[in-house]
This record gives structure tokens, sequence and C-alpha cells, in this order.
């Protein structure tokens, strides 16, 4: 599976400082109001909660303090990314993390045994997106939940200023990864996201854009 760093020329180091820096503006109050009204209250009291392509487990830790009595799983390709989350204090049942490339092999659950899996800003590097959706399908309850956060087509002088303004990159540095990665970062628009979520049998509940990225809910009907 790709990642980003073999994309940017980062350091697993490089990136897991960045995703930690850059949390807080990534998951703001626009995500945590969407997922207060649209997403949480679709959730069963104890819900099963899968973040794909987890990071340092910063996400999962949000979603801890807001769903107390859930249980977490996390996956990711980066040891550094999984090493990060385990050190991370939770306010219910810690997560369960584990280094899984889901490209290549099954999740570890059941069919139908997931109420919610979050994928972040990681389907877009995927050479291959149905067969992982199909995957995120088999494992969701009936009534489950997709959250699908990713970046939507932008024009390359909006994606460089955010690489400047909320990245901290400098010119040097934003030109040589900006300029890397825009072609995958702007892989998509939002009418090619709903196409691939329908294509891979979800039903899209509710699509909104805050800021460069694409919220999406889809259910595992």
């Amino acid at each position: 599976m790709p990642t980003h760093q073999s994309l940017s020329g980062a350091t697993d180091d490089e990136l897991l400082q960045r995703m930690v820096q850059t949390h807080p503006e990534r998951f703001g109050p626009p995500f945590w109001e969407f997922f207060a009204s649209e997403v949480a209250p679709g959730l069963p009291p104890e819900p099963v909660v899968i973040d794909l392509g987890c990071g340092p487990g910063l996400l999962l830790r949000d979603f801890g303090a807001r769903l107390a009595r859930a249980t977490l799983h996390g996956y990711d390709v980066t040891p550094a990314m999984i090493g990060y989350g385990r050190q991370l204090a939770f306010a219910g049942k810690p997560p369960v993390f584990a280094i899984h490339d889901v490209t290549r092999d099954p999740l570890p659950h059941a069919a139908g045994s997931v109420d919610l899996v979050s994928m972040s800003s990681v389907l877009h590097v995927v050479d291959q997106p149905l067969p992982v959706l199909a995957e995120i399908r088999r494992v969701l309850a009936p009534a489950g939940l997709f959250l699908l956060n990713d970046w939507i087509r932008q024009p390359l002088s909006a994606y460089l200023a955010w690489r400047r303004e909320v990245l901290k990159e400098s010119a040097a540095d934003g030109d040589r990864r900006g300029f890397s990665l825009f072609p995958v970062h702007n892989k998509y628009t939002g009418e090619d996201w709903h196409w691939l979520l329908a294509e891979a049998g979800f039903t899209v509940e509710l699509g909104r854009r805050p800021a460069e990225a694409a919220v999406d809910l889809g259910v595992g009907v």
C-alpha cells in the first residue's frame, strides 16, 4: 500500500509529528459538530469503532472521550504511529492498536460486527479503493456507519496555500512536497467519492465540505 511517506519523501517521524501538530486544525469544531449531529445519534450505547489508517491515534482518543462505552480499534501500516497511539491516555477503555494493511489482508472482525468505521485522509492513496470499501462494508453491521473524511479536488494555488498556512511548511518544503502530493490529494471530486461509495454498495446519507476535506457518511446496507 502506498504511504504518505513514500509519496512525499517524509520520514515516519516527520509525518508523525506533523499529524500530531495539525490534529486540532484537521479535526476542529466543524468536524465535531458534524459528528455530534449526524454520527453519534446513529450509534448504539456500546459501539464497536474502527479507525482505519489511525495514524497516531488522536482521533480514536477523541472518539473515546465522546463515546465512553465504545470498544475502539486502530489500524495503521506505520509502526511509529501505532507506538505513539499506545502511549496516549484514554477516557474509557484503551483501544486495541495493530499494524494492519487492509489492501492485503481482511480486517480481523466478523461480518456485521462493527458499528462505525472511520477513515481519514487515507483512501485517496489506495490504488484500488473498491476492494477496501467492500471489506469495510463486510464488517459493518446492517445499520453501521462509514465516516469518510478525505481530500476533494481543489486548485493548486489553494492547496499550496493550505500547506503553508496550516502545515507551516517553508516555501521550499511546501513546493517540494506540495507538487509531489498535489496529484494524489486532488485525485477525486466530491462526485467521484459519492460514486465510489455507491459502487461499493453504500448509501450516502450526507456529504459536507468543511475546509479542504470531504465528510461523507455512508450506511452499510
